[in-house]
């Protein structure tokens, strides 16, 4: 049998970094698999990308009492979607679109949204305010429709705290199903890892400290799972002397202030993403004690309280499943 060789894939993608490495015995068997993962991506980028008007989800207008028919795959990102709002009883929540949007308003002025504007959209926030209509499609018996009936105006899907995983997964079972088993799919810092490369023990990924100046915290060796790190780092505002998270705790209707990064390990991107969101806004106290409920074998979760006058110290915790 010929040695496996490395192959490497860089490119930009959805506002940030993709890149793909794979591993193969034969050029054209790693040529295939990256084009079979990046045909997927390219496919599902214009379904589920927030951040592009033009997708399908951003322009899901909510009409009450109208149902919209959703694709296969936005029906299924909102199944996982609401999954998660249960499994973290409300900490992530895919339709704070409105709250998001007024906020992210909010960093870009640089000024505290209206209370007016905050109770408006906190009034739209809420998986009581949708009714699944899914069902068996007619055309084609094996496939599962959804659609989905909003009680209220103006609301609005947010599917970015897993749309990325969702996408990463879809693309690596492509890239499997092409015959490779030693990959690694990376999308802004969001990985799947398959076996290990030749002659390691596991796929190398760093997990930063707190701040950008701060050392390695951490190396890892990972094989067939994932890991999302999470976190205000690169976005965040400062206004009045406060420190506002881009991430909304859908339970309070505002960003949380606590400084923290949260690398979030599961068996599938798609969990790890979530987790790694539903983490941050928990925080590192209500995260220890929900851990054992989540989809995820590790996490590593660095906080900072700026609330008083002097920054606290940075904390630490390395949460890891109970293994029976």
């Amino acid at each position: 049998m010929k040695p496996l060789e490395r192959y490497e894939y860089v490119a930009p993608s959805m506002g940030t970094i993709l890149k793909m490495v794979v591993y193969a015995d034969q050029e054209p068997l790693a040529h295939q698999a990256i084009d079979a993962g990046l045909t997927e991506i390219e496919r599902l980028i214009p379904i589920l990308n927030n951040y592009d008007p033009s997708s399908e989800v951003s322009r899901m207008v909510a009409t009450v009492g109208q149902p919209i028919r959703l694709s296969t795959d936005l029906g299924q990102t909102l199944q996982h979607a609401h999954r998660w709002h249960e499994l973290s009883h409300g900490a992530f929540d895919a339709t704070v679109g409105p709250l998001t949007q007024v906020w992210s308003q909010s960093r870009r002025v640089g000024q505290l949204p209206s209370q007016e504007s905050m109770n408006a959209a906190r009034s739209r926030v809420g998986w009581h305010l949708v009714e699944w209509l899914d069902s068996t499609d007619d055309r084609d018996p094996s496939e599962k429709s959804f659609s989905v009936v909003f009680a209220k105006e103006g609301m609005r899907i947010d599917v970015s705290g897993l749309a990325t995983g969702y996408i990463i997964d879809c693309a690596f079972e492509k890239m499997r199903a092409s015959g490779i088993e030693t990959m690694l799919i990376d999308i802004g810092g969001d990985i799947r890892v398959g076996e290990a490369p030749p002659g390691s023990t596991g796929w190398k990924v760093d997990v930063a400290g707190l701040g950008k100046e701060a050392p390695l915290l951490r190396q890892l060796r990972l094989r067939n799972c994932a890991i999302t790190t999470s976190g205000d780092l690169n976005q965040f505002i400062e206004i009045d002397g406060v420190r506002y998270s881009h991430l909304i705790d859908p339970r309070a209707g505002e960003p949380v202030r606590r400084r923290q990064s949260v690398s979030a390990i599961a068996e599938t991107a798609i969990d790890a993403d979530a987790g790694a969101t539903a983490l941050c806004v928990l925080g590192m106290l209500e995260s220890a004690s929900r851990f054992e409920q989540f989809p995820l074998s590790e996490a590593i979760i660095l906080e900072q309280d700026l609330s008083a006058s002097r920054p606290s110290t940075v904390r630490y915790r390395h949460l890891m499943r109970q293994i029976p």
